[in-house]
């Protein structure tokens, strides 16, 4: 194998070669919604039936904190497990670059301690009944299993509904 114009020759297997020919473009891709690591994020901006919440975090030298964060709602400390479990689920069923036609389930903003991406942007839409489609900075990305947005939507009620 070699890689571009590079005058560097690789030996692989048989098998590795297989493999590598078998990839797609689709299968190199990450299947996670939202890549960004929860310790950079201290505010997630959600907006579910046209109404918006929003969760700050601050850095926490606790141990029992949360990614090294304390999370908090209207002021009041919170636990995020079941909200980062929610988002953390959101993976990619199959790829596609398919506009949304039906109406946005949830959506949400991260906000990241990251200078290189500062803020990245979820919206999740109706596709079908098993399916919502996951618009990601104004992109269409994936599929992704309507019963993980549908734990994400509960996961926030738990929040705000406390």
């Amino acid at each position: 194998v070699r890689v571009g114009d590079s005058q560097i020759v690789y030996q692989i297997s048989s098998d590795d070669y297989e493999d590598l020919m078998a990839a797609s473009y689709d299968s190199l891709r990450h299947r996670e919604v939202l890549t960004a690591d929860f310790a950079d994020i201290y505010q997630i901006d959600i907006t579910l039936e046209d109404t918006s919440y929003t969760i700050t975090s601050q850095e926490s030298d606790e141990e029992e904190a949360d990614n090294g964060r304390i999370y908090y709602y209207q002021e009041q400390e919170l636990d995020i497990s079941e909200l980062q479990s929610a988002i953390e689920a959101l993976e990619a069923d199959s790829f596609t670059d398919e506009q949304p036609a039906e109406r946005e389930e949830i959506s949400f903003t991260v906000y990241l301690n990251n200078e290189n991406y500062p803020q990245v942007q979820v919206q999740l839409y109706r596709y079908d009944g098993t399916y919502c489609l996951a618009v990601v900075d104004g992109e269409p990305v994936s599929l992704v299993e309507r019963s993980y947005v549908v734990d994400l939507i509960e996961a926030v009620n738990a929040i705000v509904l406390n």
